[in-house]
């Protein structure tokens, strides 16, 4: 007979000390709602830049400071979201926030799309006195090494195009992390104690670790055996993967 379950405890179960601390991103989801209205009102804005960048060095670097702001202000949102949903990968809450975030960016990218060719369209001679001004000084190596991508960048409509359908062409990667994360159920691992443990991706690494043989043994093959039970869709998520990664190349 097998001693008490040890099953994976939920989030509200845990210790605060044993989680990440998201209030030194934002103190609470009022907050993240906050900064969420805050890049809607101010991407937007990004329009009042288009067709200026080639006015003058002033013009430039003010496009390049606002969209900085904005990449932070994106920067600390993705990883709001992507840590919640993190958290548990099956919370309504967690899957609304991220796909209300992912529909934000796609708008942000579709309105900044028109900056790559813009700027790549800048002829060299004006370039190299954009970038001998003091202005610049601070950019100046990242509109050198930008400047290497303009044969492979396209124009603003195609741009535009690959910003609107990034999210879609991209959807292989969430359908992987839901089946992985949420879906697939590993079962239970009697350990050489009599214990039965929960499987999961987290317990099967330290399962592996253990002195018992048969232990290791069996949590590696009911490990994977789960994966082999999910093989075709598995595979054909990987082929999304693939065919995403040719496009964009």
């Amino acid at each position: 007979m097998t001693t008490p379950t040890t099953t994976i405890p939920t989030r509200t179960e845990i210790d605060p000390s044993d989680s990440w601390d998201l209030t030194r991103l934002y103190q609470s989801e009022p907050e993240y709602r906050k900064a969420v209205d805050l890049l809607k009102a101010s991407y937007p804005k990004l329009t009042n830049f288009k067709g200026h960048l080639a006015d003058s060095a002033k013009s430039l670097y003010d496009c390049l400071e606002f969209e900085k702001t904005l990449d932070l202000l994106v920067e600390k949102l993705r990883h709001y979201a992507s840590l919640k949903i993190a958290e548990d990968s099956s919370n309504d809450e967690n899957l609304s926030r991220r796909a209300e975030l992912t529909n934000l960016l796609t708008s942000v990218h579709e309105t900044a799309s028109f900056l790559n060719p813009e700027l790549q369209a800048i002829p060299d001679e004006q370039f190299d006195l954009f970038l001998a001004d003091p202005l610049l000084d601070a950019w100046k190596i990242a509109l050198k090494k930008f400047r290497r991508y303009r044969p492979h960048t396209l124009s603003e409509p195609e741009e535009r195009l690959l910003s609107l359908g990034g999210p879609i062409i991209r959807g292989h990667s969430e359908t992987f992390s839901q089946l992985t994360n949420v879906d697939m159920k590993f079962g239970m691992v009697v350990d050489e104690q009599g214990k039965e443990i929960t499987l999961s991706q987290s317990s099967y690494q330290s399962l592996l670790h253990r002195p018992d043989r048969e232990v290791r043994r069996k949590a590696f093959h009911q490990f994977y055996q789960e994966f082999d039970d999910h093989k075709f869709s598995l595979a054909s998520a990987f082929a999304s993967s693939v065919r995403a990664d040719v496009f964009f190349r």
